[in-house]
């Protein structure tokens, strides 16, 4: 008798570690830029869901519907939604553009393209408890050829020249996955690694300041993380800003406004005056130099909205020693 489906499964998480290895018993995939979006295939239709299970389809729309795209009435695929430009490499900014828009382009230059790398469910059976390798090849199976998804590949027990054939492309990073590795729902392990090309940090917003000339709209952003329930003022981010971006920002920080600033302790005195201090409600991703050593990040260039992102999760990121 086949079991029901879950509704939503909670994607496995990764442990960031500081550089690439090589072991037979990891598969080692391109870490995407883009959206984690869990794909949930029942009969002729399908629901997409972020990270914290909002409705994928408010950012991206319904470009994967009808779910053609796969051989089968019942599953559950695990994947991230990417726009890739013109040089053939996934281009967040891109990405961030088509939500914006909130119009789907067929895949070409910006066009959205949902890129999977695990099958958590097919045909009333749940595959969680079968190793990676199993689901992969499983999900490579199952999958038609249709320009709207793509298979992830990977490769075996060679991560450092992988990762150096990754750098190559400029890609944001690689993935390493210990083949043998369960699906572990909401899991943080060593099972799962990845490894940065470009150190970036999810960050919450707590306030900002405005300027001049195109800075009119908005200087910089203040930014925090979260220890236990405290946000913990983490620095500005005042790079990478373009003048739309800018306008959107302002847009939707100006109706957060609040009396004082949401950070504990308070950012120093000197930044009080300067600053509109808002609701700490949204999640920006950034690039960054790297941390101070009093905890605050080092040349951060905005990189756009992490649309949907529980603001109480995004902690600092520090690198976890490798398997």
């Amino acid at each position: 008798m086949a079991a029901r489906r879950p509704a939503f499964v909670d994607p496995m998480l990764a442990t960031l570690v500081a550089a690439p290895f090589d072991d037979p018993d990891f598969l080692f995939e391109i870490k995407w830029d883009g959206f984690r979006v869990e794909a949930v295939v029942g009969g002729d239709d399908v629901r997409i869901w972020t990270r914290g299970q909002k409705d994928a389809e408010g950012y991206f729309g319904p470009f994967l519907r009808p779910p053609t795209w796969i051989d089968s009435r019942d599953a559950i695929v695990d994947g991230e939604v990417i726009a890739f430009g013109a040089d053939g490499e996934p281009d967040f900014a891109l990405l961030q553009d088509s939500i914006r828009r909130r119009k789907v382009v067929r895949p070409a230059v910006g066009g959205v393209v949902y890129q999977v790398f695990d099958l958590l469910w097919l045909d009333g059976r749940s595959l969680m408890g079968r190793p990676l390798d199993e689901r992969k090849e499983a999900l490579r199976g199952v999958l038609r050829d249709d320009p709207r998804v793509r298979f992830s590949d990977h490769i075996q027990e060679h991560g450092v020249a992988f990762f150096e054939a990754a750098k190559a492309r400029g890609v944001e990073g690689i993935m390493a996955k210990d083949r043998r590795s369960h699906y572990l729902p909401g899991n943080r392990s060593l099972a799962w690694q990845k490894v940065k090309i470009r150190p970036e940090q999810e960050l919450v917003v707590g306030g900002y300041t405005t300027g001049k000339g195109y800075a009119v709209d908005l200087a910089a952003l203040h930014v925090g993380i979260y220890e236990g329930d405290e946000l913990r003022y983490a620095g500005k981010v005042g790079a990478g800003f373009t003048l739309t971006t800018r306008i959107e920002l302002r847009d939707l920080l100006a109706p957060l406004a609040t009396a004082t600033p949401p950070f504990s302790p308070p950012p120093p005195r000197r930044l009080l005056a300067d600053a509109t201090w808002v609701e700490p409600s949204v999640v920006v991703r950034a690039e960054f130099a790297g941390w101070t050593g009093d905890g605050l990040v080092r040349q951060a260039s905005y990189k756009g909205l992490d649309r949907g992102k529980d603001p109480k999760v995004v902690r600092r990121e520090v690198p976890a020693e490798s398997a």
